[in-house]
């Protein structure tokens, strides 16, 4: 709670961090490291990524096969292996910003910009590509509009929707037609995202769409589909980002820059934003939210965040999970069940999905204060449990005050203690205030150190 106000942070409750770094709270009775990454095979630059993958299928389009998007190329990859065929990686003729892809009425389709507008193309199962399927499609056909993001989506009422500035284009499979001002919003928005829930549709939108250190008013414009005008309208005071529907529930990413954690999760309830999380980093686009053991996850700051309960009877919880990769991050998705995420250097590209335990992890409890009229605070003990070593497995503890002073020191592992399951410290040390860190950058890749409760116990003297 509150982690960005202070370092040593003693806002909250006594089960609560002050900071962490890719840890894994999935398991409510758990402490460890979060998940690492593994590449896909031809998941690299000197295979056949050249791209950052921007939008990526949720779901998988057939078994074991899904498809994603970045610059001027179409990919086919599985949970296993980026595509490396004759057919796959498509080059997009004249794209330079792939954006987004979806699949709808047994095709996929695509969208994304080029020098000076966009389009969207088509796919046929049997790897017949139409780059320029929307602006030569034979009724109607036109171009997007250049340089803003193109969210699809396959609507629950079986229609595709992209977004196109201020407009909201679409296209009836059914019937064959496409329309390029289906819905016509104010002219100074621009679209972020799409959802379907409830039987209706939910358009993000700026206004206006600029980035940085300038406020923005945003708006969700809620439609049935077929009425003229939308139905209605919720406001934000800030910039979206994206939004996400959960179990029915349409939550929404958001930015306020006249705060420090103005980076917001919350959901909609009426026609308002019920807050539920907040987060530093950076906002989440369309294709940066997806979800994993029933939580929400996102990108924000080249980190990957976390929020929600794997258990009914559990309450929600924020954590940062994992890394998302390079510096400069792409789309994240989990057609397979294991989240996949796309990264670069602007140099290196990776499609990468969670795998084993990353090492370079800690967690650090909140600031307690031990002080008391006329007493002097004394720790005599620490009792760490956690789950049954394994070789190669360690963490590291630091008992430290709110000077930055290291207080006492130790360390659980595999090599000294052998498979435990419990460890007794002595610190003998005096403290005005402590907290406890965590560090496993010793620890392993495949066996980690999961920590179920740490006891600390101590007295006072006059």
């Amino acid at each position: 709670p509150a982690f960005w106000t202070t370092t040593y942070n003693s806002y909250g409750n006594k089960n609560q961090a002050s900071d962490m770094k890719n840890i894994d709270l999935t398991s409510p009775t758990l402490i460890t490291q979060g998940p690492g990454l593994a590449n896909l095979i031809n998941g690299t630059q000197d295979d056949v990524i050249t791209s950052n993958i921007k939008g990526m299928l949720e779901y998988a389009q057939a078994s074991d096969v899904s498809f994603g998007i970045g610059g001027s190329r179409l990919y086919k990859f599985s949970s296993t292996t980026v595509a490396s065929t004759i057919d796959f990686p498509h080059i997009i003729s004249n794209a330079i910003d792939g954006q987004d892809v979806a699949y709808y009425r047994g095709k996929v389709y695509y969208s994304y910009n080029k020098a000076s507008s966009g389009d969207i193309g088509q796919l046929t199962l049997s790897a017949m590509f139409d780059d320029d399927w929307g602006s030569t499609h034979t009724t109607t056909g036109f171009s997007l509009q250049g340089g803003v993001p193109h969210p699809l989506l396959a609507a629950g009422n079986d229609m595709l929707y992209c977004g196109n500035k201020n407009y909201l284009s679409s296209y009836d499979g059914m019937n064959d037609v496409i329309t390029e001002q289906d819905l016509i919003l104010a002219e100074d928005v621009i679209i972020q995202d799409l959802a379907w829930a409830n039987n209706r549709l939910w358009i993000a939108t700026n206004k206006p769409g600029i980035s940085g250190a300038n406020k923005n008013i945003a708006s969700i414009y809620i439609w049935d589909g077929n009425s003229p005008s939308w139905d209605e309208e919720v406001v934000v005071m800030g910039r979206i980002g994206a939004i996400f529907v959960k179990a029915g529930t349409v939550f929404v990413f958001y930015e306020d820059i006249t705060s420090t954690g103005g980076f917001k999760l919350g959901y909609i309830s009426g026609l308002q934003i019920v807050d539920v999380a907040q987060f530093t980093g950076s906002l989440p686009e369309f294709y940066q939210v997806t979800e994993y053991k029933n939580l929400i996850i996102w990108i924000s700051g080249g980190k990957i965040w976390a929020w929600g309960s794997v258990d009914k009877d559990v309450p929600a919880s924020l954590f940062q999970i994992a890394s998302a990769g390079y510096a400069t991050t792409g789309g994240i998705s989990c057609p397979f069940g294991t989240p996949i995420v796309s990264s670069t250097d602007s140099k290196n590209y990776r499609l990468a999905k969670f795998s084993g335990y990353e090492v370079s992890c800690y967690w650090y409890s909140m600031n307690f204060d031990a002080t008391g009229m006329f007493r002097r605070s004394f720790i005599d003990k620490l009792k760490i449990n956690f789950e049954k070593l394994a070789t190669g497995a360690r963490v590291d503890y630091t008992l430290k005050d709110n000077k930055g002073t290291s207080l006492k020191t130790g360390t659980i592992s595999f090599a000294t203690d052998g498979a435990i399951t419990t460890k007794d410290f002595y610190p003998n040390c005096e403290a005005e205030n402590f907290r406890i860190e965590l560090n496993w950058t010793n620890g392993s890749a495949t066996n980690p150190v999961a920590i179920r409760s740490i006891r600390v116990e101590g007295h006072y003297l006059k």
